[in-house]
């Protein structure tokens, strides 16, 4: 059937209603697909509006309803995978719940991040998501005194009123550490990030903890804190270290997959053979790292898990104003063995 706009006829939700022989409620629930609506006029009615150029003016209702429909995100790195996934799937459960999203980049910047922070209340977000710089600065303290509803992902917060999706980092770096030395490892090398951050403390700790469990004397001089995780810092300094060969190692483990690739490169360019010369483990399960030459030996975590519990438990938060519940979802890492760890006899 072909629908054909009346001259100077103004298309509306009234005019949508007419045409398609539905009440106004109908019309206006099928638009934004909201359950109590079949399937078939659902599908009607936005083909109906497609065809007649129409398009709902969500936002000044919105404002009526002092509410945006759109989440803020900030996130810290853009080009590590493990954020572009965890952000694929926080798209996905938003999309399903009519949300859209406003996406930043901190770069561990504490100063970006503020001016991130400033900007999306600006926008009237009606929550936010986000890898802090930092789980202890003024920043935060901006968010809470604006009372914006905030879910904190890769990170874990003690402040009362901020909720957090992320992995057990300390038992991801316990159970890396554990498993070097079970394969006869001692000097083990620590690859992470900003020392002010909670997940980088965690996974320092999970470290230090397996090496104290398994009888072996801490190394301060094989811990090492970059301030980002740039790919090109960490190259550098790996490469660095392996050149100089002040440091004695024969394990290396990454808060990352990340990073750990980067060790890929040095080998490559130094002519070292991995494990044979260097047994690494990383973290992250990224999809490359089975492909990579040798198979990488990670800790996964479910970034899909992270991003979806961060939407579930924001949304939860956003609709239920009067019975909000402050969660902390954690995800379980787990050992992926493949071929980048040695035996050593």
């Amino acid at each position: 059937m072909s629908y054909i706009k009346e001259k100077d006829q103004k298309v509306n939700i009234k005019y949508l209603a007419k045409i398609a022989n539905v009440s106004i409620m109908t019309v206006s629930r099928a638009l934004r697909k909201a359950p109590g609506v079949s399937k078939k006029n659902i599908e009607k009615i936005n083909s109906l509006a497609k065809k007649l150029n129409y398009y709902p003016d969500f936002v000044a209702k919105n404002l009526r309803l002092n509410k945006t429909n759109t989440i803020g995100i900030i996130f810290n790195d853009v080009k590590n995978p493990f954020y572009s996934d965890v952000l694929w799937a926080i798209h996905e459960k938003l999309h399903e719940s009519n949300y859209s999203m406003l996406i930043s980049f901190s770069n561990w910047d504490i100063n970006l991040e503020r001016e991130n922070i400033s900007n999306l209340i600006s926008k009237k977000v009606d929550g936010i998501i986000m890898s802090p710089v930092s789980e202890k600065d003024d920043n935060l303290k901006l968010l809470l005194n604006k009372n914006i509803e905030i879910v904190f992902v890769d990170s874990v917060s003690d402040y009362e009123g901020i909720s957090y999706s992320s992995t057990s980092h300390k038992k991801a770096a316990y159970i890396s550490t554990d498993y070097l030395i079970k394969c006869g490892h001692k000097d083990i090398l620590l690859i992470s990030v900003m020392p002010s951050a909670s997940f980088s403390k965690q996974f320092l700790e999970g470290y230090k903890e397996a090496l104290r469990d398994n009888n072996i004397k801490k190394n301060e001089n094989l811990i090492f804190q970059l301030p980002n995780t740039s790919f090109d810092n960490c190259y550098k300094l790996l490469k660095e270290l392996i050149k100089k060969k002040t440091l004695f190692f024969t394990g290396i483990i990454f808060i990352s997959d990340f990073l750990a690739i980067s060790f890929y490169k040095v080998a490559n360019e130094l002519g070292l053979k991995i494990p044979d010369d260097y047994s690494i483990v990383g973290f992250d399960n990224i999809d490359i790292t089975s492909a990579l030459n040798p198979p990488l030996t990670t800790i996964n975590q479910s970034r899909k898990e992270i991003g979806y519990e961060a939407v579930r438990i924001l949304l939860n938060n956003i609709n239920n104003p009067k019975s909000r519940v402050f969660e902390k979802a954690i995800n379980e890492p787990y050992l992926i063995i493949r071929d980048s760890v040695k035996k050593l006899e």
